[in-house]
């Protein structure tokens, strides 16, 4: 009993200390409690938007094609290529350029041998033996000395005597020499006869030519027989000279303008011995 009492004694004293103690903190000098400092509350993030990669749009699929049956080249036949037309040249005449080599002209030679007794009002050549004789010529070769020549035989038995005749050359080139030649010969009826006019004509022109020489020479024998379809054999010589001359002229590459028509006119001067009437058309053009 003794003890416990003791015990109890000591519980209530270091309660007592225990009071003390806290009565004298609380009754000192206060301490100021440290401000509290604010706590930065981070903002909740803002959820982004993630970019889903859009899935491929599925390839085709190539089908194989199978291999083409092999091509037996031996049993092709090669084609061949079209030719090209070469445009002839044309100046401001109209005439196209005569781009031949010039030793290739010959003489060209016709007839017209007319039936008609009467002949008036009929334009056909054919019948009347009115013919036309042309010669166009245009030079486009450098240097050279190009001739056209034509000769025509024409028996006229009606009363219309109107054959044409002409000579047309043209010079586009460089140092070059042109002579056109038109030679006709009209045999007609001295009987039946009236309107006897026959037409003659020599045009020479040059187009953007420089230092060149362009000559025109239309020639018309015309004679009046008792019988147009019997040409005399002189008639036929002297034309067959001339077609010859003509020819050898043509022919010839050294040959000049001045010396191809001193040829020409020892030749023409025949025709004046067989008595008909000779007309000789000469246009000279020199630029």
């Amino acid at each position: 009993m003794m003890v416990s009492g003791w015990t109890r004694s000591i519980a209530r004293a270091a309660l007592i200390v225990c009071v003390s103690l806290l009565a004298s903190s609380g009754s000192g000098s206060a301490q100021t409690a440290p401000s509290a400092t604010p706590t930065f509350t981070p903002a909740p993030a803002v959820p982004t938007d993630t970019l889903t990669p859009a899935a491929a749009a599925p390839t085709d699929t190539p089908t194989p094609v199978p291999p083409a049956a092999p091509i037996d080249t031996a049993a092709l036949v090669p084609v061949a290529a079209a030719p090209v037309a070469t445009p002839t040249p044309i100046f401001s005449s109209g005439v196209p350029c005569a781009t031949d080599d010039p030793t290739t002209e010959r003489v060209r030679r016709s007839e017209r041998h007319g039936d008609d007794l009467d002949g008036e009002g009929d334009h056909d050549e054919f019948r009347t033996g009115n013919g036309r004789n042309e010669v166009i010529l245009h030079n486009c070769t450098d240097n050279r000395l190009r001739v056209r020549a034509a000769i025509q035989l024409n028996t006229i038995p009606g009363r219309v005597v109107i054959p044409l005749n002409e000579a047309y050359a043209e010079g586009s080139c460089l140092r070059c020499q042109t002579l056109s030649v038109a030679l006709q010969i009209d045999a007609y009826s001295a009987e039946r006869a009236r309107d006897i006019e026959p037409q003659n004509f020599a045009v020479a022109i040059n187009t953007g030519c420089t230092r060149c020489v362009t000559v025109a020479l239309a020639i018309q024998y015309v004679q009046g027989v008792d019988d147009p379809q019997d040409v005399s054999e002189e008639l036929s010589g002297t034309v067959d000279a001339l077609s010859r001359e003509l020819t050898a002229i043509q022919s010839d590459r050294s040959v000049t303008l001045p010396e191809a028509e001193s040829r020409l006119n020892a030749v023409i001067a025949r025709f004046n011995t067989l008595g008909g009437s000779l007309s000789q058309q000469r246009e000279e053009r020199d630029d």
